[in-house]
């Protein structure tokens, strides 16, 4: 009868042992959800681009005033480079103009819900001023994708947004699948050791972080006028870089825009905006359910 009860006593403690062993890797897994077991990287060993399925960002949508006076200044000069140079998809690409402070790439549908869950605080509401066209391939030797954007000048609220990045990118980067697959295969072949590090450890480069106790800040906020994944040919460099000269000459006077909600987006390869998910006002704090058109509580 003693050997009995030894025995189950063991198998009692044993039991309980691997119970509580389990909860405790339970509970580890769960408290860190930024684990880089549940983030895919092996794309950055490829020589081809990572195929695309479903990005979300955090972004800031420009009114549609200053919209309407940045494509009267530019669309049609734009458009007929690109037809010139039969860049057709290029000049019919859908986008609604915007600055970007992050994208992520993750097939899951409920990926903006967990975005704006994961988000504590959004800036207060700020102006910017746009200037200085750039034609910007992806990396220095890939020949495609690349992008003609408008940047933003360091004054105004360029400090204010600079900052945020820094706290959106902590909170949100860990959300993602993959890299966004525009920054795999050659591209980040060809990209610089310290753009390669943010796309291994955030999924994208040109973000602000702070890495064993240094800051990096490499957050460029633009407009992105022309989105392309056409091969890049001697003729279309010498035209954008024409494009980029001519604006740059025009437009001596810079483009204020006054910003006062920032909004999760489902985005295209490319990164362009494609649809406007949830929208949040910069002043108090509401948050718009584009698609349900109605207001909603933060879970």
């Amino acid at each position: 009868m003693e050997i009995k009860t030894q025995a189950n006593s063991q198998k009692f403690i044993k039991k309980g042992f691997s119970k509580n062993i389990f909860g405790l890797l339970l509970g580890l897994f769960l408290t860190l959800p930024s684990l880089s077991l549940a983030i895919d990287n092996t794309s950055l060993n490829s020589t081809t681009l990572l195929k695309h399925q479903k990005t979300y960002g955090l972004v800031f949508i420009l009114p549609k005033d200053k919209v309407q006076e940045i494509n009267a200044r530019t669309k049609g000069l734009i458009r007929e480079t690109l037809l010139k140079h039969n860049l057709f998809k290029e000049a019919l690409t859908y986008n609604i103009p915007h600055i970007t402070v992050l994208h992520i790439h993750n097939p899951d549908p409920t990926t903006p819900q967990k975005m704006l869950s994961a988000l504590k605080s959004f800036p207060k509401p700020f102006s910017l001023h746009l200037t200085h066209f750039l034609f910007a391939p992806a990396s220095p030797n890939a020949v495609y994708p690349w992008w003609f954007d408008i940047g933003v000048d360091k004054t105004l609220g360029y400090a204010a947004i600079n900052a945020y990045n820094l706290e959106a990118t902590k909170a949100i980067a860990p959300l993602r699948a993959t890299p966004v697959p525009r920054a795999t295969g050659f591209v980040y072949q060809d990209s610089s050791s310290a753009a390669k590090s943010q796309i291994q450890d955030l999924g994208t480069s040109g973000l602000n972080r702070i890495k064993n106790g240094k800051k990096e800040n490499f957050y460029r906020p633009h407009v992105t006028l022309i989105y392309s994944d056409s091969a890049l040919k001697n003729d279309t460099i010498a035209a954008m870089q024409a494009l980029q000269n001519d604006f740059n000459a025009t437009f001596t006077t810079p483009i204020k825009v006054d910003f006062d909600s920032v909004s999760i987006v489902e985005l295209g390869f490319l990164g362009n905006v494609l649809r406007e998910i949830y929208r949040i006002n910069l002043a108090d704090g509401k948050i718009y359910d584009v698609e349900k058109d109605t207001f909603i509580t933060k879970k």
